[in-house]
């Protein structure tokens, strides 16, 4: 398959192939496997985030759409306002980068919450590509390891753990200063 790397329409298939993947809130990720072993971690990168990007926003359309007839409904819901409440950038980027966090509830809640789509499109790139660079890079070059979930869990897993505390933490120290600063 790497003989087929080289060729451009195998990035363009890979990328259409996340964004059908991601519309329906299916693993799209797991294309990660695949482009991580064809291509170089900027390359890989590249077209992982890019599949991944425009399938969020496929997915934010698709639940938008099929919630718009609902819509009056959810707004008076005390778990929708609670979820609108916590859709700031910092959130969602933060939701990105965590490890193992289902994209499609990311995707569809924004679409069904009707988050600003700029917000929401800047953490999804922000967010998955530092996540998909760290993946990319640990999978390229272990692919002949003997333990390579072991490498893949002890460089990739704890870094982005650490980055979504510290998005979190971010977010809640900008809160109490916005607090703090309505109150004076």
């Amino acid at each position: 398959a790497r003989g087929y790397a080289q060729h451009g329409w195998l990035a363009a298939a890979l990328i259409l192939l996340q964004i059908v993947l991601f519309m329906f809130a299916m693993p799209g990720a797991t294309l990660l496997w695949v482009v991580a072993a064809l291509y170089p971690p900027v390359p890989a990168t590249v077209i992982l985030v890019t599949g991944a990007s425009l399938g969020g926003l496929a997915g934010y359309l698709f639940a938008r759409k099929l919630s718009t007839p609902r819509l009056a409904r959810l707004r008076s819901n005390r778990g929708f306002r609670l979820l609108r409440e916590h859709g700031d950038f910092l959130t969602l980027c933060a939701l990105r980068v965590t490890p193992g966090f289902p994209h499609s509830i990311i995707n569809y809640g924004a679409g069904i919450l009707g988050l600003p789509l700029g917000r929401f499109l800047a953490a999804a790139v922000l967010g998955l590509s530092v996540k998909t660079f760290l993946y990319s890079r640990v999978i390229h070059h272990t692919l002949g390891a003997a333990e390579p979930s072991e490498l893949l869990w002890r460089n990739v897993v704890p870094p982005l753990v650490l980055l979504a505390l510290l998005l979190l933490l971010a977010r809640r120290i900008l809160r109490r200063r916005a607090v703090n600063t309505l109150g004076r």
